[in-house]
């Protein structure tokens, strides 16, 4: 009973410490994000996803009664732009995602939602949406 107890002791041990360590990882990211933003920058992400980007139009929409449409806006950062940290090479994207009013125009004012983002990577669903366009537009 006492091997069996050492395993299970063991075994809960090696889940607390990745636990610890996903905890720390995420925290310095939380970290690097809260400075980014009071610093007026975006924030670095590892990757885009399509499910992120419907994701925050959805929860988004409610807020932005005049939005017709939404968009999501790459732009390529030259290499001298590194996200805090540095160490993402050259092939980062500042990624913007904003409602558009009837008239195409962005609704970026003062209290509408929108994001920022600066990422190397995006996920094949978003990349296949942008193909060689900078720019996506849902309807």
């Amino acid at each position: 009973m006492h091997v069996g107890l050492r395993k299970a002791t063991k075994s809960l041990a090696g889940q607390v410490s990745v636990s610890i360590a996903t905890m720390r990882e995420l925290m310095g990211d939380l970290v690097d994000a809260l400075q980014a933003l009071s610093q007026g920058r975006a924030p670095y992400i590892d990757a885009l996803t399509m499910p992120d980007v419907v994701r925050f139009f959805v929860e988004s929409k409610e807020a932005v009664p005049a939005a017709a449409a939404a968009a999501v806006l790459r732009h390529h950062e030259e290499s001298t732009a590194q996200p805090a940290g540095g160490g993402h090479g050259p092939d980062t994207y500042l990624v913007h995602l904003f409602f558009l009013d009837d008239a195409g125009r962005p609704l970026i004012e003062a209290g509408q939602p929108w994001r920022s983002y600066l990422t190397q990577r995006f996920d094949d669903e978003l990349a296949r949406s942008f193909g060689a366009n900078d720019v996506i537009i849902f309807n």
